[in-house]
């Protein structure tokens, strides 16, 4: 893989420090999701997790690594903590000038900042489930969308986004008491810095393209919305649809308005780093269409967008920044190959109905949000640790039986189906109290549980069978896969890695370090031509 920048010693990348936001700004900041979170002392604890796993005994964790933080804000110009007016656009599109796009996971972190996780019993009530979901299993990870490059009147480069829904935070950032992790796409070695600006390119294009007719899931898509695209061939099918309605063709636009095959916000992310292997260029798109004449015609309709003319997405969308045009549709260069094409002619075999960001599997989700909160790799035999990790997997049951669409037995349902569904439960119930004793007991070496653990999720996989429910994609993959932490229960894709960049906040709670510059030497006092006997003694320097 490509080397990642070292961003703290680039000097064009404002990646700020710790030290450079003012906590008294920051924490007077409050997001519209606030949960009653602690006032933030030290930035460098703001993804510090607190766990009590008995009256005396508190883990600390730290479940996110960010290098830096990073300025941004929906207004062109802010007030920093010294009073002065500074760009709330600047600092962001430096980074995406570098990085074309970033995917960015918005957090919980400053909402909850503090409040411990209480393992001494299990949660209870409705709201207690759901903070146990939203704290392990999603990491505190709520959106996912991506930020984009912007031209503003005058060609002012700026940011806008694309989200699902399409209308989401305006096509801006949003509120200014947002927390996000933001990723930038990391491509291998043998595909060079015009190729890779081309695949980025080509993802905004898609984003343009998909928004305004993919439909936001009315499922509850914590755990109930089927994940529909999962390899080549459903990529393809679904794509298709997607070009064929940005062309009015009712069929397509019926297909997405199937509530099978509508995305939630991470999904549709995640549906759109998918699309290198159809570039959105002539070659690409009749590719994919295998029609010429309506590959030319979505191609009229990138150049109206970029030429500020109305046309269908325009129209269709309800983003404000797509509507004013601020977000271009960049011409991909037409030599750009399927990313599976160029890596075939590198001699890197895939599979072919493989996709190149694979989606994540419920057991790869339960093992990393546990390798997150509780890391027994560190410490395998830790006794505090294996304690906690027993007993939050007990707390599990009902989250795990939502997921799997096993938490209704009430729903109407003929009897064969009634049984069915209370064997599944059953032995989803014995596979976790199997877990538990072994979670309890000691090994070796780190690799040895992990070998055990292999052969459990092989059988929870199989236990959820080739069903929708087998894939999930919440907000926090892309912060597990841009930790590069060398999780290797991680899903291993063939096009690119993430690499987290820094965590966004708003650019009115950063200091200006800007260092002033030195007033400019005066020229030296003439000095009178008399004779020396005339002059006054010159004084000694009084530096040592």
């Amino acid at each position: 893989m490509n080397g990642n920048i070292n961003l703290q010693a680039d000097t064009d990348l404002p990646l700020r420090s710790a030290t450079d936001v003012d906590l008294e700004v920051f924490n007077s900041i409050q997001g519209p999701d606030y949960k009653e979170g602690k006032p933030v002392e030290d930035m460098k604890r703001l993804f510090h997790k607190q766990v009590i796993v008995e009256d005396d005994v508190l883990l600390d964790t730290e479940t996110i690594k960010v290098p830096g933080f990073i300025g941004i804000a929906d207004e062109e110009i802010v007030i920093n903590p010294q009073g002065q007016t500074v760009s709330g656009h600047e600092d962001i599109a430096k980074f995406l000038e570098r990085y074309g796009l970033l995917v960015c996971t918005y957090q919980y972190n400053k909402d909850r900042y503090g409040k411990e996780i209480d393992l001494r019993r299990s949660p209870q009530s409705y709201s207690e489930i759901n903070d146990l979901m939203e704290i392990f299993i999603k990491n505190e990870g709520h959106h996912s969308g991506t930020i984009v490059p912007a031209i503003r009147e005058g060609g002012k480069k700026a940011f806008a986004s694309f989200n699902e829904p399409d209308s989401y935070h305006r096509g801006l950032y949003g509120e200014s008491g947002f927390i996000a992790v933001a990723q930038n796409l990391v491509f291998p070695e043998f595909v060079n810095s015009q190729q890779q600006r081309g695949y980025t390119d080509s993802i905004i294009c898609w984003m343009a393209l998909m928004n305004p007719f993919v439909k936001f899931s009315q499922n509850d898509f914590n755990g109930g919305d089927p994940t529909r695209v999962i390899d080549k061939a459903s990529l393809k099918e679904f794509l298709k649809n997607c070009a064929l309605a940005s062309l009015g063709d009712e069929s397509a636009i019926g297909f997405l308005n199937d509530v099978n095959n509508k995305a939630y916000c991470a999904e549709f992310v995640y549906i759109a780093l998918n699309t290198p292997i159809y570039p959105f260029n002539l070659k690409g798109l009749t590719l994919l269409l295998n029609d010429e004449v309506k590959a030319k015609q979505i191609l009229a309709i990138q150049e109206q967008q970029n030429s500020k003319q109305e046309n269908i997405l325009s129209n269709r969308s309800t983003n404000p920044e797509f509507q004013a045009f601020n977000i271009q549709m960049p011409v991909i260069p037409q030599d750009l190959q399927p990313l599976d094409v160029l890596m075939a002619k590198k001699g890197i075999n895939i599979d072919s109905n493989s996709i190149p960001f694979p989606p994540f599997t419920l057991s790869q989700i339960l093992r990393r949000a546990f390798r997150t909160l509780l890391p027994r790799h560190k410490d395998v035999n830790n006794p505090t640790i294996i304690k906690s990790q027993v007993k939050l997997f007990g707390y599990l049951e009902p989250l795990i039986l939502k997921q799997l669409g096993l938490d209704n037995p009430h729903t109407e349902a003929s009897e064969e189906a009634t049984t069915a569904i209370n064997e599944k439960v059953k032995a989803v119930k014995e596979f976790i109290a199997f877990i538990k004793s072994q979670l309890k007991q000691n090994y070796d070496s780190y690799a040895q549980l992990d070998s055990i653990i292999d052969k459990i999720m092989q059988q929870a996989d199989e236990l959820v069978g080739s069903s929708d429910a087998k894939y999930f994609i919440p907000p926090r993959i892309y912060v597990d896969l841009g930790q590069n932490d060398d999780d290797g229960n991680l899903p291993q894709g063939w096009g690119f890695k993430l690499n987290t960049l820094g965590a966004l906040i708003d650019r009115g709670a950063i200091i200006n370090t800007t260092t002033p510059q030195p007033p400019a030497p005066q020229p030296p006092p003439e000095i009178p031509e008399t004779p020396p006997e005339n002059n006054p003694p010159r004084r000694k320097s009084q530096m040592r």
